[in-house]
């Protein structure tokens, strides 16, 4: 992941399903480039052979700060004509020019609204930055194998987590943005960006006051709660999960339970690195 926002570069390397090597590397410690995504080149290039990682695949996750998630009704069309079909339905939505786009997506269970519209989610992102990092890759016999969404990813590591209701909000404080997704029956319903960052909760000295950071941070949760449960049809939010933060979980769990009158259960790091 090359999360410019907060300036690192995460690496990991899987074999047989563990975790065999992870490094996070400040980008303004990588090489000096014209082309920054040259030195992301030269650090995977050094990861790999450290690590002995001969001709990989890998896979890009998009940090929450490089993407769009646009919410749509389902164009009538084969599973194969879908990403061609969201993008002139999200053309007037986007942050930039459609060329300049990679757009993607994926649909919604089917009763999700309780049926009255089939919907999906559209997933766009910086087209040149893509192509950028691809070309970098290839040049050090990296594959790029795919391109994920930390969304859908968070979904499938906890496919096997302990499960106590059938719908949850996961909620992600990334190290610049975050994001909740409500999940029920092993499928995403909803998915929200959230303006609050893991660095901000360390740094910022007014984070906790009235009408700070987290004030809107768990309205935005408690909107999406009411919108979850009065539109999409699957019931009460049973549980909140909150993802593993570098900063201290205590305060920040504690807030988001007495505001919205739940219980918040901290997802263990295990969960996520034991697959």
């Amino acid at each position: 992941m090359i999360d410019k926002a907060a300036g690192r570069l995460d690496v990991s390397a899987c074999k047989k399903n563990q975790i065999i090597a992870s490094e996070s590397i400040p980008i303004a410690d990588l090489q000096a480039s014209e082309d920054n995504n040259q030195g992301v080149g030269a650090a995977v290039n050094t990861f790999c052979q450290q690590h002995q990682l001969s001709s990989p695949t890998c896979t890009l996750m998009l940090p929450a700060s490089s993407y769009q998630m646009l919410l749509v009704e389902e164009p009538p069309v084969s599973a194969d004509e879908l990403a061609e079909a969201l993008q002139w339905k999200v053309k007037d939505l986007l942050n930039t020019a459609m060329e300049e786009s990679v757009i993607d997506g994926f649909l919604l269970p089917d009763d999700a609204y309780r049926g009255r519209q089939k919907m999906a989610y559209t997933v766009v992102a910086n087209r040149a930055e893509l192509q950028d990092i691809a070309d970098s890759l290839e040049e050090i016999d990296v594959k790029l194998d795919r391109i994920e969404v930390p969304e859908l990813v968070l979904l499938r590591l906890l496919e096997h987590y302990p499960r106590e209701s059938q719908t949850e909000m996961i909620v992600v404080i990334g190290r610049q943005r975050g994001f909740l997704a409500v999940v029920a029956d092993q499928a995403l319903y909803l998915s929200r960006a959230l303006d609050i960052s893991d660095q901000g909760l360390q740094s910022e000295s007014n984070v906790f006051e009235n009408n700070g950071p987290v004030d809107h941070f768990i309205l935005e949760m408690q909107r999406s709660r009411d919108y979850f449960e009065s539109q999409v049809g699957k019931g009460a939010i049973g549980r909140f999960l909150l993802a593993p933060l570098d900063s201290d979980t205590q305060n920040i769990s504690k807030i988001i339970g007495e505001r919205l009158g739940a219980s918040v259960e901290l997802i263990p790091h295990s969960a996520i690195t034991e697959f």
